[in-house]
This record gives C-alpha cells, structure tokens and sequence, in this order.
C-alpha cells in the first residue's frame, strides 16, 4: 500500500464531500438535530440529568457508527454515480488503497460528529464530555471495528449491484438501530426480539455504555462480547470483499459501470 497515494485519495475524497451540499447535512445538521431532539426528550421525561446523558451519549455513539459508515458506502456510491469507477480501475490506486482513503475519511467524520454532539450537550444540557469518560473508549473502537464492517458489505454489494445498493447504505443500520437498543435496554424490547438483539454485537457495546455511565467503571464483559462479534463481522465482511472483487474482474462486472 503506497502511502502517498493514499494521502492524496484522502485529500480527494474530502474535497468530493465537502463540495456535496448533502455530505453537509448528513455530517453536521443532522447530528445537532437529534442531540437537540434526544437531549429535550431526556429533560422532558426525565428525572434529572441522568436521562439527558444517557441520551446525549446514545446520540454521539450512534452518530459515530454512523458516520463511518456513510463515509465509506456513500463515498464508494458517488463514484458509481458519477460514473468515475473506470477511471479509478486504470489508475495505479489499488482496491486496498481506494478502501483505506474511505476509511480515514470515516474517521475524519467520526470526530466532527463527537464534537457537535458534544457540543450541542455541553452548550445547552450542561452535559459535560467528562462526564462519560473513558469508560467509552473502548466501546468506540469496536463500534468502528462493526461500522467498518458494514461499509465493507455495502461496497460489496454495490460491486455486485451497482447503484441498487444504495439502500444499504442507509437501510442497515436505520434497522439496526431500534434493535441496538441505542437509547435503551434491550429488555424494553418484545420478548421475540430480544434474542435477535443479543446477537447483534453492537447491542453489548450500548448496554456497555450504559452501565459504564451509571457505575463510573468499564463493563469488560460485555465489551469483550461485543469485541468477538465485531471481529467475526469484520472478518466475514473482509472474506466477502475480497469474494466480490475477484468475482469483479473475473466475471466482467466492471461493464456496469460504464
């Protein structure tokens, strides 16, 4: 993986989207909107500042996800769109290096959404960012780790479909979401849905984040579930990538993009 090549995809890439009205909204309207929304739901039916951190949190975590998520499937998406996918094929850029520039982007993303939402907390909940604390650093990295792996998929799919398969970029963690329990015990859920939410791995990172606020103390075991799982659904996710990409260039899916 060539380093410099790297760099000046990344470089392309943010300039692609910082040019998008849409990548606007979607990266900075859209997290303050549902802070704001979230953050008086929690002062409206809440019992003191308990439920507004725990929503304010929820909020910042999700959008975390989020936000690699669409930096990577949409980013691959806007080169279907514009019909730039040869082009980047008779470049010397490898699959990898066009994947990882995605990647660092997402990254990029994840940090102006945590700061927003942060932001939107402090600025008008008084909801301090020390007040979770690091008992979420390790939580984001597997929330990354699962993010990674769903744009994976998506790019998969979309080599495969075209653009058909955008709505899997959205459409994935939008079900994801209410099964998650982002903004609540999953237990709130019906009992037929709560085995299908114990085995998302993304589930035990958010009970993670709760107990973490309401003890002050890393929740290590449900963590370390939540880590297993994202690592199974990254590698999968990584052997399914690599499928569709030789399948690419040996079937010819390449005349889709013309």
């Amino acid at each position: 993986m060539n380093g410099r090549r790297v760099r000046a995809m990344v470089r392309r890439n943010a300039l692609a989207q910082v040019r998008n009205p849409g990548h606007w909204f979607l990266l900075i309207v859209l997290p303050i909107v549902d802070a704001l929304l979230f953050g008086s739901i929690g002062v409206a039916y809440g019992d003191g500042d308990a439920p507004v951190r725990l929503l304010i949190t929820g909020t910042m975590l999700f959008h975390l996800i989020w936000q690699v998520t669409l930096a990577g499937s949409l980013g691959f998406l806007e080169e279907v769109w514009s019909r730039n996918v040869l082009n980047l094929i008779a470049t010397p850029l490898t699959e990898r290096e066009v994947l990882a520039s995605l990647g660092l982007v997402g990254l990029a993303r994840t940090v102006v959404t945590v700061v927003l939402v942060g932001g939107v907390g402090l600025g008008f909940y008084a909801v301090a960012p020390e007040s979770a604390g690091w008992v979420l650093v390790p939580g984001v990295l597997v929330l990354l780790a699962f993010g990674w792996a769903v744009t994976l998929m998506v790019v998969g799919l979309t080599l495969q479909y075209g653009d058909s398969a955008e709505v899997f970029s959205w459409g994935t963690l939008v079900l994801l979401m209410p099964l998650s329990g982002v903004f609540y015990p999953t237990e709130s859920l019906p009992a037929v849905l709560e085995p299908v939410a114990r085995a998302i791995p993304l589930t035990q990172v958010f009970d993670a984040a709760r107990e973490g606020l309401e003890t002050g103390r890393v929740a290590w075991g449900r963590l370390a579930i939540g880590a297993a799982g994202s690592a199974v659904s990254l590698a999968a996710a990584t052997w399914f990538i690599d499928r569709q990409l030789r399948r690419f260039r040996r079937e010819g899916w390449v005349t889709r993009f013309t």
